[in-house]
């Protein structure tokens, strides 16, 4: 299946509102929460591309775990390793990290642990918590890869909307029963349903992706307005999937133009992803000397500039590296 350009704009769009999430908090405060909704639109997206991917192309549960984890661990660990590296040889730029073999272990295993640095259940790399959900979600879909189609979207949303269940019931405190039951896994399914739609051809007309893609950027808005302790889940992950499914149905129906740019932003998201808290650290450093207008744009631009030089530099080169050959077949001589 040829990618689609528009949800590789969605990536570029969805990695830069969390940049701009995290960017603002150094000056004005935590005033584009919005920002974050990012992180539920990467939910979908990978729960659609996921899907799309296994119904184009036959993989063993294995062969797809493998793929996952050379696509995701050789930047994250590179990332988390130079964060705590640096930890240790620059104490004084990360005053209030604290740094403990122990969480970091649990870091670059995707094991969810509370922070010894704030007691929230984060990585080292603070963006990295999503990246616990993504190999959790991989995992329960490799397992998915033992069934035909129709009965493998059945286990899928079957296992999630139980694991829900289940933290709906949970009163413990065990950090991966908190964190896999999270409500937020809900939207995996919803972008898997997506790609069933898709892979079947049964997407709508050309005009309900319009009114999807309006609808979701206007639930998007309104979602200003709710309550801070609304269910994610329904307040962004209902117009995420409505701003995924509209891109969709809009290329499906007609061409997208190819923006390089943003094919190139969507390309390094993952690296703007990972690399931008520690960017945006840095230049907090010297924030005295800008305003926060100059600020705000500066922490923008150069995270897109780290960002794309460790997709090039580090993360691409490292899937290449990695990337599973195909077995050459060995010629068969009679005997």
């Amino acid at each position: 299946m040829a990618r689609l350009l528009s949800i590789q704009y969605l990536r570029a769009f969805a990695a830069f509102g969390v940049v701009a999430f995290h960017a603002q908090g150094f000056t004005y405060g935590r005033t584009l929460v919005i920002g974050s909704a990012g992180v539920d639109i990467f939910f979908v997206v990978s729960g659609f591309v996921m899907w799309t991917v296994s119904a184009y192309r036959t993989q063993t549960p294995a062969e797809f775990f493998v793929n996952r984890i050379v696509r995701i661990v050789p930047m994250y660990w590179f990332v988390t390793l130079s964060f705590v590296a640096a930890a240790l040889v620059f104490p004084a730029l990360f005053p209030r990290l604290v740094v403990s073999t122990t969480h970091t272990l649990a870091s670059l295993f995707f094991v969810p642990m509370r922070s010894p640095s704030n007691g929230e259940i984060w990585p080292v790399v603070v963006p990295g918590w999503t990246l616990n959900c993504e190999m959790f979600f991989y995992a329960i879909f490799a397992l998915a890869l033992f069934l035909e189609n129709t009965r493998r979207l059945l286990f899928l949303a079957a296992t999630l909307f139980v694991l829900i269940l289940v933290g709906r019931l949970y009163t413990g405190d065990s950090p991966p029963i908190i964190f896999y039951t999270n409500p937020i896994m809900l939207e995996f399914p919803a972008g898997i349903l997506l790609g069933r739609a898709f892979e079947q051809d049964r997407l709508p007309r050309l005009r309900w992706g319009y009114v999807a893609l309006a609808a979701g950027l206007l639930l998007f808005a309104a979602s200003a307005w709710l309550a801070i302790d609304s269910p994610r889940v329904a307040v962004w992950g209902t117009p995420a999937f409505l701003v995924v499914a509209g891109v969709v149905i809009i290329e499906k129906n007609r061409s997208v133009r190819l923006v390089p740019v943003l094919a190139l932003l969507g390309d390094a998201s993952y690296s703007i992803y990972l690399t931008h808290t520690l960017t945006i650290s840095a230049i907090g450093k010297f924030k005295a000397y800008f305003n926060p207008a100059t600020f705000f744009v500066a922490s923008l631009a150069l995270s897109a500039l780290i960002g794309v030089a460790a997709w090039r530099l580090v993360e691409r080169p490292f899937a290449e590296f990695l990337k599973p050959r195909p077995r050459v077949q060995q010629p068969h001589f009679a005997e």
